[in-house]
């Protein structure tokens, strides 16, 4: 089922796209772009060329597992196994896809769970053109971009103020949705946590219950909001009365009885 997506502006003037195309001779850019509308939220799409043509290209006379392979070629796509199905997905979707909320989750194998992947990218990013990535060099030249560029590119490690099973659990959340696990994206998670008064655990925590992408603080509803103290106080309470303790002193008493 074909879904609407957005498309850069930049997209038009990516230079190893256009090669790519003149080198093949097929319709790769209108292909790649038409793609989009047929991956599901996490980029990805059932490797079914037949099926496919008819959402993307319905009346050209051309092969369009030939343009697949092309773009796999050229590292726009990649193609993977699972069990007995073959898939395919964007692998920069994350970066450039804002996917509305209430979509469906996606019912199709990651490629991290693939039993075999036919061809890595190798195009470091196919949704920006080489003025654009030059615009962002030049404005890293100076020591303030540069230190910006390499906290984006860090590697984020576990915050004090996390516990290890909530950082191991949002960092398996990441890789799943194949987003960085950066020093930047930490930066984000705490400034949306201190927007509602809530810690970078507690923050987490929703973040991974709710299994997504990314998580704003204006999502979350104004009563979840306002458990912030009280309300996971009395659920640390609980957590260590269910440990063994109760029984262990009959006077102890939720908040706000």
């Amino acid at each position: 089922m074909a879904r609407i997506r957005t498309v850069k502006p930049e997209l038009f003037r990516h230079e190893a796209l256009y090669e790519a195309e003149v080198k093949t001779n097929l319709p790769l850019r209108l292909a790649y772009i038409g793609l989009f509308t047929a991956c599901d939220r996490e980029g990805r799409f059932k490797w079914k060329p037949r099926a496919l043509k008819l959402d993307v290209l319905p009346y050209d006379q051309i092969d369009f597992s030939r343009v697949l392979d092309a773009l796999v070629t050229h590292g726009f796509i990649v193609k993977y196994q699972f069990e007995d199905d073959e898939f395919g997905c964007i692998p920069t979707w994350s970066q450039h896809q804002v996917i509305n909320n209430r979509e469906s989750t996606s019912l199709l194998p990651s490629l991290e769970e693939s039993t075999t992947c036919t061809h890595e990218a190798r195009v470091v990013d196919a949704s920006i053109t080489p003025l654009v990535r030059t615009q962002g060099e030049e404005e890293g030249k100076g020591k303030e971009g540069k230190g910006k560029r390499n906290k984006e590119n860090a590697v984020a490690s576990r915050p004090e103020d996390v516990s290890q099973q909530v950082w191991d659990d949002w960092v398996a959340l990441r890789k799943r949705k194949n987003t960085t696990i950066s020093e930047t994206a930490i930066d984000g998670a705490r400034d949306e946590a201190a927007k509602i008064g809530w810690t970078l655990q507690q923050f987490l925590i929703e973040w991974c219950t709710r299994g997504s992408q990314g998580l704003k603080a204006e999502w979350i509803k104004p009563d979840q909001q306002s458990m912030s103290k009280t309300g996971l106080m009395n659920k640390k309470v609980i957590s260590g009365l269910t440990r063994g303790l109760i029984g262990g002193d009959s006077n102890v008493r939720l908040l706000g009885n």
